[in-house]
């Protein structure tokens, strides 16, 4: 679940482009000092971009601050590039307060020390996902017990797991807090309901699924479930190839999801992940077999196997 910095820089950068890609105010030609071209929020509004551009002449190694109503707050630069005598930068920061706010971004250049001021609507969106899964009817073959919960511009958080409340303890330093909890897997569905206030006094409630088959395999007659195979590639790979042999299970659907996990920094990344949407509709057995080709170079070959036994609840 934890990845290294760089690989946090570039899928951080793809799950949050999308949100601000054709928002930016075009760069001027020729620059001479740095200015803020506009602040945006990301995908899911956690996250807010401060777009910048300076004269290429200062090179690519400056660093950056930014602060919020004056205080200092934590960044990420997740993009950069220059268009002829000018330098771009993309700099995430978590929007913590709503409402209209004034953003600096400053930076020492040849030992002058140099800002831009600017104004921006910040967004109190909030936030609740279990790290490391998608939780829509997902599959689950082993019994790993910890999930943890991540939350964000929630008050008076509660928890329950089939029903039953859940204590999970408070951590992490970051802008996004985690609740670590110790699950008692049952066989067949199981649901975790985290609940809790938004700052505008409104409830929110998010309910994530999860099919435990359990040591013997078992997918209860009628049910609907979600197995994930792997991690979306590159035009490079890796590629995939999913069979499934046996009439007690139905395709349903392909399947496509960002599944989100925390880096040692407490930042969010995703990783865009595959997916069969299968329906046990027989009594019986049935084998789901992951072919993968790791490079376009390389051959498929078989990764995993399944069996699966459908059975009466």
């Amino acid at each position: 679940m934890i990845k290294n910095i760089v690989s946090a820089v570039v899928v951080t950068l793809f799950l949050f482009s999308n949100a601000y890609a054709g928002q930016l105010a075009e760069p001027n030609a020729t620059v001479s000092t740095m200015r803020i071209i506009s602040v945006t929020p990301t995908a899911n509004a956690i996250y807010a971009i401060a777009s910048v551009e300076y004269p290429a002449s200062w090179g690519n190694d400056i660093k950056f601050t930014v602060e919020i109503n004056g205080r200092p707050i934590r960044i990420r630069k997740v993009s950069g590039g220059f268009s002829g005598s000018t330098s771009m930068a993309d700099l995430m920061f978590f929007s913590k307060r709503a409402g209209r706010q004034n953003i600096t971004v400053k930076t020492i250049v040849n030992g002058r020390n140099i800002q831009s001021k600017s104004s921006f609507d910040g967004k109190q969106t909030p936030f609740v996902a279990v790290m490391g899964h998608a939780g829509d009817r997902e599959i689950l073959t082993g019994k790993d017990k910890l999930l943890i919960v991540a939350i964000a511009n929630v008050m008076d958080v509660r928890i329950s797991f089939n029903g039953k409340d859940m204590y999970g303890k408070p951590s992490g330093s970051g802008d996004i807090q985690t609740r670590s909890l110790d699950s008692a897997w049952r066989r067949g569905k199981n649901v975790l309901t985290v609940s809790g206030n938004k700052f505008d006094g409104s409830l929110i409630v998010k309910n994530f699924t999860f099919i435990y088959l359990g040591e013997d395999s078992v997918l209860p007659l009628g049910e609907t479930a979600i197995f994930y195979y792997g991690k979306e590639g590159s035009k490079s790979g890796p590629f995939y190839d999913v069979k499934v042999n046996g009439d007690a299970l139905a395709t349903v659907r392909d399947v496509r999801t960002d599944r989100l996990s925390m880096d040692n920094d407490g930042w969010l990344i995703s990783d865009p992940m595959l997916g069969k949407e299968l329906r046990a509709q027989k009594s019986g057995t049935a084998t789901i077999q992951v072919f993968i080709k790791p490079h376009f170079l390389e051959t498929m070959k078989l990764d995993r196997e399944l069996t699966i036994t459908v059975a009466e609840p």
